[in-house]
């Protein structure tokens, strides 16, 4: 007869030998009760202390800008610092597989490209499921631009074919390495256009801008030179979205320049397997909140993203549409890594 506060319990056993006390089965109901009620509190305090999120690109890349801006933003609206870690390396998987191998406390989350959930996964084995990483809130679509020096002396996309054809082989075009979906994309390129333009992979755009401006790739397919189109430096060609970019209304989209290659590619925030339901929706609130402002906009589209303002469950969904998509690319090109 187990005493509780002073009260004895007086137990039996039924015919099935379970315990069948009233005041036991009150006493474990109390229980639950106040550890959801204590889980709920939690979730209500949340965030108590730094807030840890991996970028799986280098630092000084377009995501890397949005998810430090965003970062920042949620530090002043949530109280906590929202510190952002670089883990770069094959194409996005390398951050992707440290997120993975963190135990789920609500203080680490993951910001990264779709590419890694949609793509790599169908190119080689990597060390995680996508399935385990839900999405909670949306940073951008990436808006990418073909862009060329002047030098190269082609200002459509047309001349760019045209010379690709003349001098096969003798063009490149750079990507954020090698499997990434801005290598996809150039090898569609090739595929429809019949062209032979080769493919430099870098570990990020900043070192791939430098190669750029000084002439060692020929085609920059990225959004990090947009700084570089507004100053005349470079000329935009086409831009890799569904529609055009408000501050460079003339130029066209690709599939308006006759190639149609849609690989939609967005920057999302992701909780590790295991982050409670309640953590994740009030992060994912706070997300929506602070994307949604005039300035952040105004900042997404300077940087060379679209704003979103896509529900969690809506990015979930498109992961899964996009897996389809993004096999029938790789289906058609032979995509491999190199």
């Amino acid at each position: 007869m187990p005493a509780i506060h002073g009260v004895t319990i007086h137990m039996r056993a039924g015919r099935s030998g379970r315990v069948t006390s009233p005041v036991f089965a009150t006493l474990i109901a109390a229980l639950a009760t106040l550890f959801a009620g204590a889980i709920a509190a939690s979730a209500a305090d949340w965030p108590t202390k730094p807030v840890r999120v991996i970028y799986n690109y280098p630092a000084g890349t377009g995501g890397d800008v949005v998810t430090r801006m965003v970062s920042e933003a949620l530090s002043q609206k949530l109280g906590q610092p929202f510190i952002v870690e670089n883990r770069s390396g094959a194409a996005g998987t390398v951050g992707v597989e440290a997120a993975s191998r963190i135990a789920p406390d609500g203080y680490t989350f993951l910001a990264s490209p779709n590419s890694p959930m949609v793509l790599l996964p169908q190119l080689r084995k990597v060390a995680y499921e996508p399935k385990e990483f839900r999405p909670v809130g949306a940073l951008g679509e990436y808006v990418y631009g073909w862009a060329v020096l002047p030098g190269l002396g082609v200002k459509s996309v047309a001349e760019m074919i045209a010379l690709a054809k003349a001098k096969p082989d003798q063009l490149s075009y750079s990507s954020p390495g090698a499997g990434s979906a801005t290598n996809l994309r150039g090898e569609a390129l090739n595929l429809i256009a019949g062209t032979k333009i080769t493919h430099i992979p870098y570990r990020g755009g900043p070192e791939a801008l430098n190669d750029f401006l000084a002439g060692t790739v020929s085609i920059m397919l990225d959004n990090n030179h947009f700084s570089q189109v507004r100053a005349g430096k470079a000329i935009m060609l086409a831009v890799t979205s569904s529609r055009r970019h408000p501050d460079f209304p003339n130029v066209p989209t690709m599939t308006e320049a006759g190639y149609s290659i849609e690989l939609p590619t967005w920057l999302a925030l992701y909780a590790i397997k295991g982050t409670e339901d309640e953590v994740a929706l009030k992060l994912g609130k706070a997300v929506a909140e602070v994307t949604a402002t005039p300035e952040i906009k105004r900042r997404l589209l300077d940087i060379g993203f679209f704003p979103m303002d896509q529900k969690p469950e809506d990015l979930a969904e498109m992961n899964i549409r996009e897996v389809a998509t993004y096999a029938d690319w790789i289906k058609r090109t032979n995509f491999k890594i190199d």
